[in-house]
């Protein structure tokens, strides 16, 4: 199942982080969540900035594989940017700007592990790998 969002004036920053601390992930990341059974938890949320905290251009954001067991949703979301001290953008941390969030929901009364693998691609012509391996409780 691949979810596709292409959203002109939005890209993203890696768990929140930036595209430079993303390129330092080597071009992929894996991430741990827990989750509820059946409750909708944000996996994954970014929005990448100019120093002046506008949108910084468009990002293609895809579900490549998963979950086996549930379902996510990509939305065009409000969401705060995570910026490090040290990045000039981190003044933007302390408002909600445009971005994207990737929501998981497990089918009710499942208990285990399930994953999802997404694909960025930057409007910059970046693109890294990231799985999301959740806990389900």
């Amino acid at each position: 199942m691949v979810y596709r969002v292409t959203a002109v004036g939005i890209a993203l920053v890696f768990v929140g982080f930036g595209a430079g601390q993303a390129a330092a992930w080597g071009n992929s990341k894996t991430l741990h969540r827990t989750a509820l059974s059946g409750k909708e938890i944000n996996v994954y949320d970014g929005a990448s900035v100019n120093p002046d905290c506008s949108n910084a251009g468009p990002v293609d954001l895809r579900a490549v594989s998963g979950p086996t067991h549930g379902k996510i949703s990509i939305v065009n979301a409000k969401t705060f940017p995570h910026f490090t001290k040290s990045n000039i953008r981190w003044k933007c941390n302390f408002r909600k700007v445009d971005g994207i969030k990737v929501l998981y929901r497990s089918m009710p009364g499942f208990k285990g592990q399930d994953q999802v693998a997404l694909s960025v691609h930057t409007y910059d012509g970046e693109s890294y790998s990231i799985t999301i391996d959740v806990k389900v409780e």
